[in-house]
Order: C-alpha cells, then sequence, then structure tokens
C-alpha cells in the first residue's frame, strides 16, 4: 500500500512538473511572441501578431492592440487591403478609438479611395478634436479631390495645433503652388526644412517652386539637394 501512494505522487509530481514546463514554455513563447509583434520589421511584425491572433487567447483592448499593430506593419509593406481589414477589426472592438480611424485613413488614402480616407479622418478628429495628424492628412485627401481651399484650411489647422509640425507646411506648400502662390508656397518650404533640415520632399517641391518662379538656380540646388540627400523624395 505505502508503495502503491509513493508511485502515485511521485506520478503526481511529475505531472505538476510537466505543467509547470508547458506552462513556461507557453509563457516564453507568448512573450517572443509579443516582441516580435512590437518590433520595426514589417514581416516579423506580422508573424509575431498573427500567431497571438490566432490563438485565441487575447482579448478587449490586447487582441485590439495587436490587429492594429499588424494593420500599421501591413500598411508599410504597402499592402492597403490587409491593413484596412486589421484596422476595421481594431474600430470593431475600439469604436471610440481615434488612432485606428486615423490609420484606416491612411490605407484608404493609399489605395486612391480619398472619400473614405476623409471620412475616416472626420471621425478621428470629432472622436480627438487637437488630433494635428488627422487634419493634415485630411488637408492631404482634400488636395488629392481639388478641393484645394479646404486643404489649405485643414493644413493650417494642423499647424495651428503643432506649430513644429514640418509635413504640414509642406503639405500646405503643396497645396498653395497647385493654387498658383508661389510665394506662399516657397515660404512653407522653406519653413518646413528650417524645421527639420533633411527634409528631402520639401527641397525638392521648393526647387519645382522655384523654377516655376524663374529662379533656375536656386531651384537646381534645391532639386539637387534633395537628389543627393533624400533620392525617394524626388520619384
Amino acid at each position: 500500500m505505502k508503495m502503491n501512494i509513493f508511485l502515485l505522487c511521485s506520478a503526481l509530481m511529475l505531472n505538476h512538473a510537466a505543467a509547470a514546463e508547458a506552462d513556461k514554455a507557453v509563457a516564453q513563447t507568448k512573450a517572443q511572441n509579443m516582441a516580435r509583434c512590437a518590433g520595426h520589421d514589417a514581416d516579423i511584425s506580422i508573424v509575431g501578431c498573427s500567431a497571438l491572433i490566432q490563438s485565441g487567447q487575447e482579448t478587449g483592448a490586447t487582441l485590439a492592440a495587436l490587429y492594429q499593430r499588424r494593420g500599421i506593419a501591413y500598411h508599410n509593406k504597402g499592402l492597403a487591403d490587409e491593413a484596412i481589414a486589421d484596422q476595421t477589426a481594431v474600430i470593431a472592438l475600439k469604436p471610440e478609438y481615434a488612432r485606428a480611424y486615423y490609420d484606416r485613413g491612411e490605407a484608404y488614402l493609399a489605395k486612391g479611395l480619398v472619400d473614405q480616407a476623409i471620412a475616416d479622418y472626420t471621425q478621428a478628429i470629432a472622436l480627438k478634436p487637437g488630433y494635428a495628424e488627422a487634419y493634415s492628412d485630411r488637408g492631404v485627401a482634400y488636395g488629392n479631390k481639388g478641393q484645394v481651399d479646404q486643404a489649405i484650411a485643414d493644413e493650417t489647422r494642423a499647424i495651428a495645433l503643432q506649430p513644429d509640425f514640418a509635413e504640414a507646411y509642406c503639405d500646405r506648400g503643396i497645396a498653395y503652388k497647385s493654387k498658383g502662390l508661389i510665394d506662399q508656397a516657397i515660404a512653407d518650404y522653406t519653413k518646413a526644412i528650417a524645421l527639420q533640415p533633411d527634409y528631402g520632399r520639401a527641397y525638392y517641391n521648393r526647387g519645382q517652386a522655384k523654377r516655376a518662379k524663374g529662379d533656375l538656380a536656386g531651384g537646381n540646388a534645391d532639386v539637387a539637394w534633395a537628389t543627393q540627400n533624400d533620392p525617394n523624395s524626388v520619384k
């Protein structure tokens, strides 16, 4: 009888130890996938986030965060449809989360779905009235629709909310140039460069504006700087 009790206790201890090891392995795998999901490499991030989502163990705010992170990674890879699907999942889980509407707006804009992008940026602003990035990117969307005055208004509002927002100055400069307001465009590009001295897109656009004004030497110098220091800005 004592032998049987001893064997039973030993078996229970072994089962407990095995279960503890299994739990430790699961926790370690989860931690690894969390780190992958949060990383900067889009492919690795997608793998980590997907593993956690597919595990069925995450719910609520954590699940929403995983969808959001994976959606951003998809967007960074140019996979707009997947990004839209993930941000839509975030919105279903957190309907009052302004960032998810903004991120989905970015993906819509990348697909050229300008009206859907404007609707999402507008909802993001409604939920977060001081959302400078949403104003600025809605301004870009309006500009893409040819609604230049509205684009200028949105970029101006973004600048008022965030005076050091170099991208908003650059985007307002684009809108001014499209209206033929070359001096205002050059002033905005110059301000963007002052705020972000390595801003190739601002150099390139200022160069084009200077050329349009007849300042070929100045324009060529700006375009050359952009071409040499930020080749992507001239594509």
